[in-house]
């Protein structure tokens, strides 16, 4: 979700409490004021009653008397002022109840006390205003929503565009390339300390990028000339004459030497492909690929006594560097037989939207899902020095392809997802 619209719903959701807080609070204040208003007329007409009964005239027939009662009261209790109740009622002209207010004050005329008690019907806010204070506040509210919404949009590009632009900045900045990241300033403070914090941090890695990338390409040049060296000397060596503890000895430190040449090249072609930048797009045929892969490796299956099934669509291009594709085969092919069982199956399909090689062989000594990692060997007793999966996962992600491994009833299967995008 983007910044913009978290913010509008969280702007919302306010704005409705506080109108929700506001209706009752509005509500609230317009029941009092209705209620003293009522008991502001009530106590008007008590005080013309009194003044009526100080003239000494008779008002029986007034219409001022119409909800007015008038009883002797004690001196007692004209010390308790005004009092007002407020109660539901039948009301007769409306035939229903409706909450009443009485007030009873009191008079003294011609020393005799008077209580003097009227009413009157209240017209409750939710009988009346409830329907047009609920109204009002739901368009208030939509319209404020309304409002949100497009004044986000409109102030969040305006703000938010050096954090866009800061973006953007990222997404196309790369660790190969020369040049330093492309920020733009901005007038807000903040974006600036982060700018410069990017600048600074995305040098720091180009920096440490390069100089891995060197280290490993100058280490790994640098070993193949000793290697080859001490390989040459020791083959000599054997070619003489020696005693049989000699030659095993020496037979032994050749072997370790050609798996450090093993290591020192996969190292280094791991290396370089996880710094690899694909160029064009190149689609290459996978279906003739896989053919002739399977046709050289044919010979050390035989010897092993493999069988191979193999259901090959035609004409499946898919993005791949042809060479690249060629070494994730290898790797594939080297794996399915190297792990096999003698008198195992290999089996083989390949469709236009994936490649799975699954063959027989026992369980995987490790989980299957650290298998793709560096040095992780699915059987420890195995000539392998396990980078070969590492290899071929790196080529897959350069184009996008998905790879997983699942081993179950004795078959191992690697199934390529071919990108959706490329099929």
């Amino acid at each position: 979700m983007k910044l913009n619209y978290r913010y509008t719903i969280a702007y919302a959701v306010i704005t409705f409490f506080v109108l929700s807080i506001g209706f009752a609070i509005v509500y609230a204040a317009l029941s009092r004021s209705v209620t003293q208003a009522t008991i502001g007329k009530l106590e008007h007409l008590n005080a013309v009653v009194a003044a009526q009964l100080k003239s000494g005239r008779d008002y029986t027939g007034d219409p001022s008397r119409a909800n007015v009662q008038i009883s002797r009261a004690s001196f007692d209790s004209t010390n308790h002022g005004s009092t007002a109740q407020i109660r539901d009622e039948w009301n007769a002209a409306l035939q229903s109840e409706v909450s009443t207010i009485r007030l009873t004050t009191y008079a003294v005329v011609g020393g005799q006390p008077y209580r003097i008690t009227s009413k009157a019907a209240v017209v409750e806010p939710s009988d009346v205003y409830l329907t047009g204070l609920v109204l009002v506040f739901a368009w208030t509210f939509v319209f404020l929503l309304a409002l949100v919404v497009i004044l986000s949009e409109v102030i969040s590009w305006y703000i938010l565009k050096p954090f866009n632009n800061t973006l953007r900045g990222i997404q196309l900045f790369q660790l190969s390339q020369k040049n330093t990241i492309d920020l733009h300033p901005s007038r807000t403070a903040e974006f600036n300390v982060l700018n410069e914090f990017l600048v600074r941090m995305t040098a720091q890695a180009q920096s440490d990028y390069q100089g891995l990338k060197e280290f490993s390409e100058n280490a790994s040049h640098e070993l193949q000339t000793p290697i080859a060296s001490i390989k040459a000397k020791i083959e000599l060596l054997i070619d003489s004459e020696l005693t049989e503890k000699q030659l095993l000895l020496l037979t032994g430190m050749h072997d370790e030497l050609e798996r450090l040449a093993k290591i020192n090249q996969s190292l280094t072609l791991l290396a370089k492909l996880e710094h690899y930048e694909s160029g064009p797009e190149v689609r290459t045929d996978l279906s003739q690929l896989v053919r002739t892969t399977e046709a050289a490796f044919a010979d050390l299956a035989e010897m092993k006594g493999i069988r191979t099934v193999e259901q090959i669509a035609d004409d499946v291009h898919v993005s791949f560097d042809e060479s690249l594709a060629q070494l994730l085969l290898n790797n594939l092919f080297s794996n399915a037989i190297r792990h096999n069982l003698p008198g195992g199956e290999i089996q083989l399909q390949l469709s236009a939207t994936e490649l799975v090689l699954a063959n027989t062989g026992h369980a995987p000594s490790a989980p299957v899902s650290e298998l793709f990692g560096r040095f992780k060997k699915g059987n420890a007793s195995l000539d392998s020095i396990g980078i070969g999966l590492a290899i071929v996962k790196r080529i897959s992600e350069l184009y996008g392809h998905r790879i997983t491994y699942t081993y179950e009833d004795g078959w191992h299967r690697i199934r390529l997802a071919f990108a959706p995008e490329q099929t």
